[in-house]
């Protein structure tokens, strides 16, 4: 009885967070330089599997605040695990790297902790605060020699809307990474 009522309650707030969330799509393409050569590192990187470890959400949950419109939120038809992933390939990309799919020195892999989403006026003008905690785990030779948890954090107003709050926030995460000394010294 105790799991069919935990398997209820789970399914209601799945329900009450994804049913009236509009569906956007977002085609991330990471524009930006991070002026970060990868073309030269220790081994091979592979960009691995990226999770998201939100409990009780959909894959493809943005968020569930609507900013003013008739929506119940926000879903992407794609998980947001797989933006995550895809945009930090592009990232290492863009600096030259040379990715591999398999037996590789150094393998990424991370999770999605959590998205938060809020509305902040700045300067009189609303716009949308979207955050991505991220988890990062850099394997090598069997171990782990370096994580993190980043914060990817984008902002713009309301009127824009919430796929280019992803696309900064996706931006600033890569950012994030590509700036860490810690992590750079592992794999460069």
């Amino acid at each position: 009885m105790k799991t069919l009522t935990s398997l209820l309650t789970i399914i209601t707030l799945l329900a009450s967070t994804t049913c009236f969330a509009e569906t956007v799509d977002i085609d991330y393409t990471y524009t930006g330089n991070h002026r970060v050569d990868f073309s030269e590192l220790k081994g091979t990187l592979q960009v691995g599997e990226f999770t998201d470890e939100r409990s009780g959400v959909s894959p493809t949950l943005i968020t569930s605040v609507n900013f003013g419109h008739e929506t119940g939120g926000y879903e992407s038809s794609t998980p947001m695990s797989d933006l995550i992933e895809d945009a930090l390939k592009q990232g290492f990309i863009s600096g030259g790297a040379a990715l591999v799919d398999a037996d590789a020195d150094f393998t990424l892999t991370g999770g999605i902790l959590a998205i938060d989403a809020v509305a902040v006026d700045r300067n009189g003008v609303e716009n949308i605060q979207l955050t991505f905690r991220t988890k990062l785990e850099l394997n090598s030779g069997g171990r782990v020699v370096w994580q993190t948890t980043l914060f990817g954090r984008g902002v713009v107003p309301v009127t824009d809307g919430i796929v280019p709050a992803v696309e900064s926030a996706l931006s600033r995460t890569i950012r994030e990474l590509v700036r860490d000394d810690y992590f750079k010294m592992e794999i460069m």
